[in-house]
């Protein structure tokens, strides 16, 4: 294809309207690592002081120990109640997940109350797909967009769009102990 200029554009580059089409159907970039590593400095003394009713209602604490450190770790994540008893959890952001795949018991502080948990982790795409498009059916489709994960906020997302989504994202279930 040529270029506005008369030369040949390089194999393999995009026009301004193909990039423009690509970007529109993107996710959107999130933080920099650094950016979240400084929020959790905040975010975690927060949830375990008095404050926490600022925050607790969407973002929980959640206590591990490292599978190659064995050290005690915390961090904050984003929740959303799901049934009773159950929370879910999802994150793009992979470096808690891996220690819960074999399902230890977790410690969380949902709004100031603490619980043992047992974590269940979706990391198939068509499992992820499901869960995604039931969550748009609970919590409504501005809710999903919210998850940063390119869903549409106008209407229910499409089968498509949920697939592409589970792309994004690791789903973890945790069903607190009684």
């Amino acid at each position: 294809m040529p270029s506005c200029y008369g030369s040949p554009q390089p194999e393999g580059t995009l026009t301004f309207g193909e990039a423009v089409s690509k970007t529109e159907n993107a996710a959107p970039k999130l933080p920099p690592v650094k950016v979240f590593r400084l929020m959790n400095r905040v975010i975690r003394p927060l949830l375990a002081s008095r404050l926490h009713r600022l925050i607790s209602g969407r973002v929980m604490l959640l206590s591990y120990t490292g599978r190659k450190t064995g050290r005690d770790i915390t961090v904050p994540i984003s929740y959303f109640a799901w049934d009773p008893g159950t929370v879910l959890a999802m994150s793009s952001q992979l470096s808690w997940i891996p220690n819960l795949r074999t399902g230890p018991t977790v410690r969380l502080r949902i709004r100031g109350r603490e619980h043992d948990a047992v974590p269940t982790v979706f990391e198939e795409h068509i499992a992820i797909a499901e869960l995604l498009a039931e969550f748009a059916r609970r919590n409504g489709p501005r809710a999903a967009k919210a998850l940063m994960l390119g869903l549409p906020g106008d209407r229910q997302p499409a089968p498509e769009e949920l697939r592409a989504a589970s792309q994004r994202t690791r789903l973890v279930v945790f069903r607190l102990a009684q």
